[in-house]
């Protein structure tokens, strides 16, 4: 609080929070698994909100993992706190977002929503069994541009979706869904291989507590490391938007059609970030934006720890993507006057 309020008078409400889960988990099925872990959680969550002239502007951030005490060692949460109070001082003077088709260059790290949102989930084997996904039946074809390489994988070191076994007694794994722009797999929990004779799972098979049943759910899932600088994909555009934060936003998994908010936002003017803008929003369709993005920035990033995907039950997720540039995203503001 202390930190947050002294960047400026503007700050007008700061708010934290710190949760540590321990979970010790043993497992024993009837295909002769027995095994044994300890799941331990630790996450920061914080909120700063800026008011002028009766505007507020909200930014929330946090971090964490599957760590415990040495999150707070390798991250600086007074730093942190004052960047948010920083970015909600900067958006009260942001401009109405125009409205219209435009190209968006969304951030790394949380930027990697959107995949997962429109495209992870139909990537799931339920939906894959069901017939109700735009990628039934697709392996081995083109579903991105070839630039995109895109994974799940549940092995990386203390990341919020990381196991040492899923909860069928799969080993995690690093699963490549997309390489190159072809569809390579999809995630796959025991259920589902039974359903299809499949022998192997790819250890998706994931629930809440032991009070429901496992299914196929994301663990880390991101587009991987590309080849261009994220300064020259900004670069780039003569004119559109970059997505710094983004928010809530809803995705029909079974057509791939988006809509998501932004929290941060900015101009680009003939390459170069100008004045901050407010309620921006982006619609699209993730199997279309998948063909369409045309540049991916070398500046992978997973988020910093603090994802939860809803899919009847929750689960613990992290999501990620280097900078990536859609070059036509039709963008809903309060400004029409870029049509």
């Amino acid at each position: 609080d202390v930190a947050a309020r002294a960047y400026s008078p503007l700050i007008v409400q700061v708010t934290a929070g710190y949760l540590e889960l321990r979970r010790h988990m043993w497992l024993f099925n009837s295909d002769g698994v027995q095994v044994e872990d300890d799941r331990t959680f630790t996450e920061m969550r914080g909120g700063v909100v800026a008011g002028k002239n009766g505007t507020l502007q909200r930014i929330n951030e946090g971090f964490g993992g599957r760590v415990g005490l040495e999150l707070l060692d390798r991250n600086d949460a007074l730093a942190k706190i004052q960047k948010m109070a920083e970015g909600a001082v900067r958006m009260l003077d942001a401009k109405p977002c125009p409205a219209g088709d435009m190209t968006v260059v969304m951030c790394n790290g949380w930027g990697g929503v959107l995949f997962h949102e429109a495209c992870g989930h139909q990537m799931e084997a339920d939906f894959i069994t069901k017939g109700s996904s735009a990628y039934t039946g697709k392996i081995g074809q083109q579903i991105a541009n070839p630039i995109i390489t895109a994974l799940d994988d549940g092995t990386i070191p203390g990341r919020r979706g990381s196991l040492k076994f899923d909860d069928d007694g799969t080993p995690a794994q690093r699963t490549v869904l997309i390489e190159k722009g072809i569809l390579k797999e999809y995630m796959w929990d025991k259920v589902e291989c039974r359903r299809v004779g499949r022998a192997t799972s790819t250890g998706n098979g994931r629930r809440e507590s032991y009070r429901h049943m496992p299914m196929p759910r994301m663990t880390n899932t991101f587009i991987d490391q590309g080849e261009s600088d994220p300064l020259e994909i900004i670069e780039s555009v003569k004119k559109g938007i970059y997505i710094k934060g983004m928010a809530g936003g809803q995705a029909d998994i079974s057509r791939g059609d988006y809509v998501f908010n932004a929290t941060e936002a900015y101009m680009i003017e003939d390459g170069k970030l100008t004045s901050p803008i407010r309620g921006a929003t982006v619609f699209g369709n993730g199997p279309k934006t998948l063909m369409e993005i045309d540049m991916v920035g070398n500046d992978l990033a997973l988020d910093p720890g603090q994802g939860m995907c809803g899919k009847g039950q929750n689960a613990r997720v992290s999501v990620g993507q280097p900078t990536i540039r859609i070059p036509i995203a039709t963008v809903g503001g309060t400004d029409d006057s870029a049509n």
